[in-house]
């Protein structure tokens, strides 16, 4: 997630810069279709390519809605974990004996470790890998690593790393764990009934987020709908310059009469370049979880939740925040 005050024109030129030369390459083919035989004079009319971009505004704006919604709700999940984290320090810290106290709340890390490298897996739909987030990822850092669980598992809960990680599914396994030793307090008869059903309740809020982060994760933005939107704009920028050609054409008087033919490449560069770069911001957008500079920071809000966790606990030793790399937080 960007937390500065802006992108760069510059660096969002670069990130999109595919788009600009597809489209002064087409506006470049549509002015030599237009001046030189047997295509002398071909061109699109206007109404087509007007009727066309209002369509393509519209399946655009449709897209862009629903992936700012995914994003929200992947933002409220994680927002609702620090909450339930911060309830359930306090119930630990004020109701169980410290050591007690600390084997919760650090099995609950180890529970949201392993939750946000699940979530950094790649999948088939998601845009990571594509050219222009590939490139742009050399200028931050994700922190959350698959190949680093079984060591931030081992410091969090020791030899319970190697068997949950065993499971396949190790945030799954590590909540019912939780659920286990949450029991066996009551069973133990070492604190009331409703601090019981407060833990209970925290228990079933994460279980809750968890479904929530998967159902964002798993299930994409409906394909149909992207591929649509997708074909759409390539359609609509390829037809765009033989429409603008013959306008420009037109305007034979003035001073720059001349080369006023030539102009259109430029402006059909520009207006084609805005719905290509709005369609790849979106989809950048769609998958909030996959490690792209528009994701939510999930590993900086994870690393604040186990500052103020052990700060509860009364520990010195923290580790650092995690500063922004470039102004995008991971």
């Amino acid at each position: 997630m960007h937390v500065g005050r802006s992108y760069r024109l510059l660096d969002f030129t670069l990130w999109s810069r595919r788009s600009v030369l597809y489209m002064l390459a087409i506006s470049l083919v549509a002015v030599l279709v237009y001046i030189f035989p047997p295509t002398a004079g071909f061109a699109i009319p206007w109404p087509i390519v007007l009727v066309l971009g209002t369509t393509v505004s519209l399946v655009a704006g449709f897209k862009s809605s629903q992936v700012l919604q995914r994003s929200s709700d992947a933002l409220q999940t994680f927002t609702g974990i620090a909450v339930t984290s911060r309830l359930l320090a306090g119930i630990c810290c004020d109701f169980f004996a410290p050591e007690l106290a600390r084997r919760i709340l650090y099995r609950h890390l180890a529970w949201l470790t392993a939750q946000r490298v699940t979530l950094r897996q790649p999948r088939p739909w998601e845009s990571l890998e594509r050219g222009a987030n590939r490139e742009y990822r050399r200028r931050y850092l994700i922190h959350d690593d698959p190949a680093t669980l079984f060591a931030d598992l081992d410091a969090l809960v020791g030899p319970e790393a190697a068997e949950v990680i065993a499971t396949g599914q190790p945030a799954l396994a590590l909540l019912e764990r939780q659920g286990r030793d949450i029991n066996a307090v009551l069973r133990d008869s070492a604190i009331p009934t409703q601090v019981f059903g407060e833990l209970q309740k925290l228990l079933r809020e994460c279980h809750d987020h968890q479904m929530r982060c998967d159902r964002i994760k798993d299930f994409p933005y409906p394909r149909q709908y992207a591929v649509v939107s997708a074909i759409f704009v390539r359609i609509f920028v390829t037809l765009l310059p033989f429409g603008v050609v013959p306008i420009f054409a037109t305007m034979t008087t003035g001073v720059l009469a001349p080369v006023m033919l030539w102009l259109s490449v430029p402006f059909s560069a520009l207006l084609g370049w805005a719905y290509m770069s709005l369609d790849q911001v979106t989809e950048s957008t769609a998958n909030p979880f996959e490690g792209s500079a528009n994701d939510v920071p999930i590993s900086t809000i994870g690393r604040n939740i186990e500052i103020e966790l052990r700060q509860r606990l009364g520990e010195t030793t923290l580790p650092p925040r995690l500063e922004p790399m470039h102004g995008i937080a991971t």
